[in-house]
């Protein structure tokens, strides 16, 4: 797989985005492998986080207190993957991403926190 050095692809589960920054945003490659494929190489590794998932939401149900923003966007995320189209990926990074365009003057803490608290929207 590529290491991000011009000219080398980097493989994903259904397409290869070129490392080199001059590519249009969002021109893929397929690749050539069949669905059946595709389900014989990835299906158990998926099928593994998908369960983590599941238990991860079974435990914070069963904790006490309040959710907070991270359980609001995580939920946002698994609705995206409904929605169907072949850019899931992004479309559940862009449910934990920070759309504003303008740098904050001072983080809010040490460091990140995996989705962002939808403050200044």
């Amino acid at each position: 797989m590529g290491q991000g050095v011009a000219g080398l692809l980097f493989e994903g589960y259904s397409h290869s985005v070129p490392s080199n920054p001059k590519t249009p945003p969002g021109e893929l490659y397929a690749m050539a492998m069949t669905r059946q494929k595709v389900l014989d190489q990835y299906f158990m590794d998926a099928r593994h986080k998908l369960i983590d998932v599941a238990a991860f939401l079974d435990r914070v149900e069963r904790a006490e207190g309040d959710a907070d923003f991270r359980l609001d966007a995580f939920h946002d995320a698994m609705k995206r993957l409904e929605d169907g189209g072949n850019d899931r990926a992004n479309d559940v990074l862009m449910a934990f991403s920070d759309p504003t365009e303008e740098p904050i003057k001072v983080a809010p803490g040490k460091g990140a926190c995996g989705a962002w608290p939808g403050k200044g929207e």
